[in-house]
């Protein structure tokens, strides 16, 4: 399954094949003519799940996608999944910080942003608290991560920044285990991970000049007004998309306990494109 969509979360293209990769050139330019005939502007930025770079120096994405001269970027969703395979079980109890704390390596929130946000919840305290200011510990307990994701902006870490926090954090986690002794981390696998994944840091980084944020709306909160933003970065509105594409393509379900010979693939999606 390929599939292609923008940054407002419109799907425009997706196609299946028997193959994977099938047809993904004229697939690519078919929609490269599309946006020509429209009179749109080429894409600043293309959002990836692979082959987002290549040591030739052309990647394949921005072939398939001339003559745009798009900056081809990793969605940091697919980057951290790779780290999956250093792990020993995603079931093991501590997989959810560290996949918190490995997004927290990439990207930084706005400043500006969080203050805001702060300064209205902190209004809002006051007037339910008969004026009492409340402690920072306090304020911070009122933020949900959806309101700062609603209200603040993020951008991604630099380059050596990235891979500085990124190694401090698989130092820290490196002996944690569970309290039957089971490790979160399998070494050998981590390490080839680490070194291989490495060379992906600069595809993460945010271009330069892009707006990725568009403010589709405003709200009160404690008497201030806080913006509310959708953010265009990565592919996140092609990965709800997936969850539906079963309801799509009705069959009989087939696993390797009913059919032995099947060969079963995990990742069932061979391209995930996003234009921004």
């Amino acid at each position: 399954m390929s599939n292609i969509g923008n940054e407002f979360g419109q799907v425009l293209n997706s196609v299946l094949t028997a193959g994977e990769g099938a047809g993904l050139e004229e697939l690519c330019q078919g929609v490269v003519t599309r946006y020509r005939n429209a009179g749109q502007p080429e894409p600043e930025a293309i959002y990836v799940d692979r082959d987002c770079c290549s040591q030739s120096g052309v990647s394949a994405v921005a072939k398939l996608f001339r003559p745009w001269r798009s900056a081809v970027r990793l969605d940091s969703f697919h980057f951290m999944r790779r780290f999956n395979c250093g792990l020993t079980t995603e079931h093991h109890p501590l997989y959810g910080t560290f996949c918190a704390k490995l997004s927290a390596c990439i990207f930084l929130w706005d400043q500006e942003d969080v203050q805001r946000l702060k300064e209205a919840k902190r209004a809002e305290w006051k007037s339910s608290h008969s004026g009492h200011t409340p402690t920072d510990d306090q304020l911070m307990a009122t933020i949900s991560s959806a309101e700062i994701k609603r209200h603040c902006r993020r951008r991604t870490r630099g380059v050596e920044e990235m891979r500085s926090s990124i190694s401090g954090l698989l130092e820290s986690v490196w002996e944690l285990t569970d309290t039957t002794g089971l490790r979160l981390v399998s070494h050998d696998s981590m390490r080839h991970v680490w070194e291989v994944q490495q060379k992906h840091l600069e595809c993460l980084q945010d271009p330069a000049g892009v707006a990725l944020y568009t403010k589709v709306g405003t709200l009160q909160k404690g008497g201030k007004e806080l913006d509310i933003l959708r953010c265009g970065r990565g592919s996140s509105s092609l990965e709800s998309f997936h969850r539906h594409q079963c309801a799509f393509i009705p069959g009989t379900f087939a696993c390797v306990v009913i059919i032995q010979n099947s060969t079963i693939t995990t990742d069932g999606y061979s391209y995930v494109f996003t234009l921004q």
